[in-house]
């Protein structure tokens, strides 16, 4: 099934979509642009009690070697070793591993001994028992083999070391109204193959898309238990709510939003753009059928 999309093809849309959201931000960064970016986008993570503050608290990430899987443009990565983690950033797309490490570079000393490469996550290249913490945020569900991608995160964690991991949940007002009722049902994606869930997440940024996502997963809180079966202290929580994602209709309110509640810089790292400001209302919503599962265990 999902199994057989080649990583060529995981490659090639993530590739296209980091050249849509970040290459011309990236292209422009500066140290200070960069550490003036990572303040911003702590403070964001706070306002909404964000995954990489919350179940990574980045106090406690001094000297801690942490793995991130799928590090993106390296916002999440280079926070982290801001906060003293040693960090190594895997990531499938070339472009990515390089903008992550181009990022550790600009910081010189504050990220020193930190590195981000070219990887697989169904294939990482470490020795067993070398983190301290593996942290993913939204990556895992993309790979065609997520089980044996998480058998790795359990290989190179430490014992008593954390996984701190983002999946998209099933069971949230995203998936069933946004994406099943209106993209799959009324639109019929839904009959046009395995892969419509794929094609129906993901794009984004400044570019029109011409390459489709090769695979998205869903999970219920007890496909998330199997999942983490040989782990321990498995704790999950929902958040992410998001009005402006309901089509259409989302257009107009995404901007009576911006222009209500305002937009955050600390977006633009990450998303590559200010992030619309959440209202208190979506906020509780996402702890009670939001599209994020924030996730953290210990390998025994």
């Amino acid at each position: 099934m999902s199994r057989n999309v080649g990583k060529q093809e995981v490659q090639a849309f993530w590739g296209s979509l980091y050249d849509s959201l970040y290459d011309d931000i990236d292209r422009d960064l500066t140290r200070e642009r960069l550490l003036a970016g990572l303040d911003d986008l702590e403070d964001m993570f706070r306002l909404r009690d964000f995954l990489a503050v919350r179940e990574m608290p980045l106090a406690d990430l001094g000297g801690k070697r942490v793995l991130e899987i799928g590090p993106g443009a390296g916002g999440h990565s280079a926070l982290f070793a801001k906060h003293g983690a040693i960090m190594a950033s895997a990531d499938l797309t070339f472009s990515r591993a390089r903008a992550t490490q181009a990022k550790f570079d600009l910081m010189a000393d504050r990220a020193g001994g930190c590195q981000a490469l070219q990887s697989d996550a169904e294939n990482l290249p470490f020795a067993e028992n070398t983190f301290d913490i593996v942290y993913s945020n939204g990556v895992l569900h993309h790979t065609p083999d997520t089980e044996r991608a998480m058998a790795e995160v359990y290989r190179v964690l430490k014992p008593g070391g954390r996984a701190v991991i983002m999946l998209y949940c099933k069971s949230s007002w995203h998936y069933w109204f946004n994406l099943v009722f209106c993209v799959g049902l009324l639109k019929g994606q839904i009959f046009s193959g395995e892969n419509w869930l794929g094609r129906a997440t993901e794009w984004g940024g400044k570019n029109v898309q011409t390459v489709q996502n090769p695979i998205t997963r869903c999970y219920t809180a007890a496909g998330i238990r199997r999942l983490f079966a040989g782990f321990s202290g498995l704790t999950l929580r929902k958040g992410d709510f998001f009005f402006y994602l309901i089509p259409k209709l989302g257009r107009l309110y995404r901007r009576w939003q911006i222009s209500h509640y305002g937009t955050h810089p600390g977006g633009v790292l990450v998303y590559g753009e200010p992030w619309p400001i959440q209202s208190t209302l979506e906020l509780k919503l996402g702890r009670l059928i939001g599209f994020s599962w924030w996730i953290s265990a210990r390998k025994p």
